[in-house]
């Protein structure tokens, strides 16, 4: 029996937040690191087509899965510890149906999908991929107890475990069958993994159970329009891609996508993912939630904003090393996720303040508002210039989008305009003259490798510097450097 938990004070919230984030980190990080070194070695095996039929799949999977994701554990989630079995039973209950009705509306879709995208290959590949949705819609919702409950090992375990199978099996089929077979066996595998851990490494055992189903809807209904329009903002791109190029320039578009927002997009969701469940525990202590979540903008930024624009700035090398000559193509559109993860991270903290605290509906406006102005964007200028003209679109309704939340912060919160810019413009300041540097100093080097990593460590170099002195000219203020900085002098017994 599972008993309810008493709220977290600040300072416990502050110290599990850190905890949360440094195994958030690693296994976001180990996890992306494997997938990395997998695409390194697949991308000289299989050709862009192949990617290209995968994200195709995927891409019918996550519309589905976004009309009919109800958001049970997330409402689980933001209902706070108190909640008792009848709750966590019946979100369970609600998950396994969307799991049975998500596959059976795969299974059908699929001929629909195919025609649709005039790529006949991916008929058996949902149809593979709506056999799995079953069994999957009936994880463990332990693994949400977990998440909600801040214990990370255990989900650390447990991602960290799928990956692995996943990328083995991928590498492996890819040796014998090199194709997107290879990528959907890996899925697959992956999949059975994760179902089968779920109940392994978490002692809940849920029932099926309907009594609480109307008090989660009231809770996740918002939380599942705000969803969809996420998924329908993050995804129509590639749907629009997929239609208006061939397979070869989706491959492009979608691994260049992949990998431009690899590190700002997962090192800010990661940090920022412990921050629900803490803020939900601080309800009660509402001046401390706000604080923990500017705290947690100002960490986000100073980590994310030069590690995007430095990306876009060096991404004809990146792609050169990463991918090989033959993705060369890929590079414009590395650059402009680059810069699109990095929007997309900015606000994350103040969006989850505003859901934590009741105000799902401005978010959701906020969302559909986005992705009006990415589709009159979006047509307006694809005609000159293609798919690079849906990253254009992303990038200023994403700039637009960002206003509109910390707007709403300011209005809804006691956190006001001016303390949120003065966690931001420093990183953007900084970043900026890294950007300058980089773009006109002149490199000769022939080796790409040795090329991207001296630009790599001039950026570096040049930011820390510019940041520093930033901090210095403004006080000292509170925030990720006089932290690392005191874990420096502690460490070393430095004094600054």
């Amino acid at each position: 029996m599972t008993q309810p938990h008493a709220p977290m004070d600040g300072a416990a919230a502050r110290s599990m937040l850190i905890r949360g984030s440094v195994w958030a980190m690693a296994m976001r990080w180990s996890i992306r690191g494997m997938g990395l070194i997998s695409t390194v070695i697949l991308a000289r095996i299989l050709h862009p087509e192949d990617y290209g039929v995968i994200a195709m799949a995927f891409l019918v999977v996550g519309l589905l899965d976004a009309f009919m994701n109800v958001g049970a554990p997330q409402a689980l989630v933001r209902l706070g510890a108190t909640t008792t079995n009848d709750y966590i039973n019946s979100a369970w209950t609600l998950r396994g149906i969307q799991g049975v009705i998500m596959g059976a509306s795969l299974a059908l879709a699929a001929p629909w999908a195919a025609v649709f995208f005039e790529e006949p290959r991916l008929k058996e590949v949902l149809w593979v991929l709506a056999i799995a949705q079953v069994p999957m819609g009936f994880t463990n919702i332990g693994m949400t107890l977990a998440y909600r409950d801040l214990q990370f090992s255990t989900e650390f375990k447990w991602m960290l475990s799928n990956k692995a199978v996943s990328v083995c099996v991928t590498l492996l089929t890819a040796m014998f069958v090199p194709d997107y077979r290879a990528l959907l066996t890996g899925l697959v595998a992956g999949y059975v993994v994760e179902l089968a851990l779920s109940y392994k490494l978490h002692h809940y055992r849920p029932r099926w159970d309907t009594s609480r189903v109307k008090e989660l809807w009231a809770v996740s209904k918002w939380l599942l329009l705000s969803g969809l329009g996420g998924y329908v903002l993050g995804r129509f791109d590639q749907l629009v891609a997929g239609k208006i190029g061939n397979t070869q320039q989706f491959g492009l578009y979608t691994v260049g996508a992949d990998i431009g927002q690899l590190p700002t997009g997962e090192l800010g969701g990661t940090l920022a993912r412990p921050l629900y469940p803490t803020l939900s525990n601080l309800k009660h202590n509402w001046h401390e939630a706000e604080q923990t979540a500017l705290h947690m903008l100002n960490t986000i930024n100073t980590l994310t904003i030069p590690i995007g624009i430095g990306l876009a700035v060096v991404s004809q090398d990146a792609t050169a090393v990463i991918l090989g000559p033959k993705w060369a193509e890929a590079a414009p559109f590395m650059a402009g996720f680059a810069l699109i993860g990095t929007i997309q991270s900015f606000h994350n903290p103040l969006t989850t303040l505003l859901n934590v605290a009741g105000y799902v509906k401005i978010h959701t406006f906020a969302v559909w508002l986005e992705f009006a102005l990415f589709a009159l964007l979006s047509y307006l200028l694809i005609p000159q210039y293609n798919l690079m003209g849906l990253v254009y679109a992303r990038i200023i309704s994403g700039l637009i989008k960002c206003q509109l939340v910390i707007m709403a912060t300011n209005w809804r919160s006691d956190l006001k305009m001016r303390a949120i810019y003065a966690v931001v413009w420093p990183p953007l300041l900084s970043s900026g003259i890294m950007a300058a540097v980089l773009m006109y100093l002149p490199i000769t080097l022939q080796n790409d490798l040795a090329r991207l990593l001296l630009k790599v460590f001039v950026g570096a170099s040049v930011y820390i510097a510019c940041i520093l002195i930033l901090w210095l000219v403004t006080g000292k203020p509170n925030g990720p450097i006089r932290y690392v900085l005191n874990r420096i002098r502690l460490t070393f017994k430095f004094k600054f």
